[in-house]
């Protein structure tokens, strides 16, 4: 499938940004995915992955032996093998580092500096670059030489007590939301830190972005320290409904047994929802303003709102439903499987699906880029390639002959 992308203009600028070159010696999925974004906008992006041992070559699912998490993580870059743990490798590693604008990591602290690869290492070497460290904790603190991963940063964000039924235990997303989220804001940093070189100095050395793991999701999320601090007391998980927030949002069943949301914040936005479900007598005190009377009041006015609605979805299918929702401008949504979503035109229009050729693979459909830039084209030109797929052209680029990088291969180096 090849979306197209409705706008009023055609793109007439390349990437947004070319030029900027990016070396990821990340082993893990959320550094890798920051240069991913990098890479997506137009930077070049050399991603060193070690010459047998690749974690994430091996995450299910896989079709034979390609991972579809390394087709989608490695997308848009160059890719070879080093050993950056030992000593020719390290050198080869430094030369990759001078050329590049961006260095990406995430290994456990300490372990770049082991290997003679630290900031003051690659700064003493000579390289000029802006470094991101994505760890699970920091490179700082009692806990930074502790292992982590996407899991222990939504366990200690907060994340996960405030999500899962109130009667119920924690629960963790079914994806990579705490890699994901760190990654945004490892490639936010980035961004940041280009600007501030460029703008405030100094412009020399290796420049640190430090990201803990749990730090972005942490980050996110709006209220939990605020109101314990006000209040004394945790939040708890309130499951789907937030009528303990003074919003009305809850997960809902059709008669023809498809699940939809719908949420409101604020009384015009909630008097649209009681309007599709013709519940007069509440909107009428929505009219009245109970949305600003006293907080216990406000969530038993919801409350009712909520087991309305539940008895309301339950008496149609979704089409109709739908429709009503539709027609008061309320906000909803059926809830997506992957099949809907390929199926959606909406993610169509956007450029939201495309597909992106595989050496091993073939075509394969994944995400487009975001965010936008109406005027910019931005493309990914391929998939995660196989092993070393760039050795023979980037080592030929830091001079290295035939032979050489042959010599490298038969040593284990790369």
């Amino acid at each position: 499938m090849t979306a197209t992308t409705e706008s009023t203009t055609e793109p007439t600028d390349g990437p947004i940004l070319a030029g900027l070159r990016v070396l990821d010696l990340s082993h893990q999925y959320s550094g890798a995915l920051s240069a991913s974004f990098l890479a997506d906008l137009g930077a070049s992006v050399i991603a060193v992955e070690h010459p047998t041992k690749t974690s994430i070559r091996t995450m299910l699912p896989r079709k034979g032996e390609q991972s579809m998490w390394w087709s989608v993580i490695q997308r848009g870059k160059r890719v070879i093998t080093l050993d950056i743990n030992t000593e020719r490798g390290r050198e080869l590693a430094i030369e990759l580092a001078k050329g590049a604008d961006v260095i990406c990591e995430n290994f456990r602290p300490g372990t770049l500096e082991k290997w003679g690869l630290g900031p003051a290492d690659l700064t003493a070497a000579g390289v000029n670059a802006v470094l991101l460290r994505i760890s699970g904790f920091g490179q700082t603190g009692p806990d930074r030489e502790r292992p982590g991963f996407g899991t222990i940063a939504e366990a200690i964000s907060g994340f996960a007590h405030l999500n899962g039924e109130p009667d119920g235990p924690p629960t963790f997303p079914s994806t990579t939301l705490a890699d994901g989220v760190a990654a945004t804001f490892g490639a936010f940093g980035v961004m940041a830190a280009l600007w501030g070189r460029r703008h405030n100095g100094p412009a020399t050395g290796v420049e640190v972005v430090d990201m803990a793991l749990f730090e972005g999701l942490f980050r996110i999320i709006p209220t939990q320290i605020a109101s314990y601090s006000q209040f004394g007391a945790a939040p708890h998980r309130p499951g789907n409904k937030l009528t303990s927030h003074g919003v009305l949002r809850n997960l809902f069943r059709s008669a023809d047994g498809r699940w939809f949301v719908v949420s409101a914040v604020g009384p015009a936005a909630i008097r649209r929802i009681l309007l599709a479900a013709e519940a007069v007598p509440q909107m009428a005190r929505v009219d009245a303003g109970v949305m600003m009377s006293d907080p216990a009041a406000v969530v038993e006015f919801l409350d009712e709102c909520d087991d309305l609605l539940h008895v309301w979805a339950a008496k149609w299918d979704y089409a109709t439903l739908a429709k009503r929702l539709a027609e008061a401008d309320a906000v909803h949504q059926q809830v997506f499987s992957a099949e809907d979503i390929v199926a959606d035109p909406q993610f169509q229009a956007r450029g939201d699906l495309i597909e992106v050729p595989d050496d091993v693979l073939g075509p394969v459909l994944m995400q487009g880029v975001v965010p936008k830039f109406p005027n910019r084209e931005h493309t990914v030109d391929r998939a995660g390639p196989p092993r070393g797929a760039d050795n023979t052209s980037v080592f030929a680029e830091l001079g290295l002959d035939e032979a050489t990088i042959a010599a490298l291969r038969a040593d284990g180096v790369i």
